[in-house]
């Protein structure tokens, strides 16, 4: 099994480098820098907006899936279960994801090397459009005669247009994981 090598950028250990710099971390007050043990740096970049936009898009997938899909659960029933599981777990690791990228640069290059990057991407692309895609089978068939229904009827049904906006955006959050998993293989063969 041929041995497995991580690179580090050029100047990524040892002191005085473009990493470690404290001059050019933190926030600037002033004559003075602030909280210069983040990596600010990273949500500035391709792979920090990627993850930012992952992390939104995630939160607004599941925030909306609570608020209006709770009470249509029964009705469609597995494809609401398998988008909230996908949210969950996406959210979390995301979110873990850029917390250890924020804290640490040198953590965000080891990572962004790894397979793992790849994989995660990867996967989180292929269950956010599984899951949009059967989210989007069961609202139309289940929901959308009950919002025709109640919308000739002069009622409200409002969980419809939201479980729709739900899996549209849900789609598009699985684009950008994939988008992501691209970026992160093109760092992985040394492309980037």
């Amino acid at each position: 099994m041929p041995s497995a090598v991580i690179r580090m950028p050029v100047g990524a250990s040892g002191g005085g480098s473009r990493l470690n710099d404290q001059q050019n971390r933190g926030i600037r007050i002033g004559c003075c820098r602030v909280c210069t043990c983040l990596n600010l740096e990273f949500f500035l970049s391709k792979n920090g907006i990627l993850k930012c936009a992952e992390l939104v898009l995630g939160w607004f997938c599941q925030t909306m899936l609570i608020q209006f899909g709770l009470d249509t659960a029964k009705d469609i029933g597995e494809a609401f279960l398998g988008f909230l599981t996908t949210c969950s777990a996406f959210l979390l690791t995301t979110t873990i994801l850029l917390l250890c990228y924020a804290v640490s640069a040198r953590t965000c290059h080891l990572v962004r090397q790894s397979i793992f990057e790849v994989v995660y991407n990867a996967l989180g692309c292929a269950m956010y459009l599984s899951a949009a895609s059967y989210l989007g089978f069961a609202v139309n068939v289940f929901l959308y005669p009950k919002f025709l229904i109640f919308n000739n009827t002069g009622g409200i049904h409002s969980a419809y247009p939201a479980m729709t906006a739900v899996y549209y955006m849900g789609g598009i959050v699985g684009m950008v994981y994939g988008v992501d998993a691209f970026v992160a293989y093109r760092h992985l063969k040394g492309y980037a």
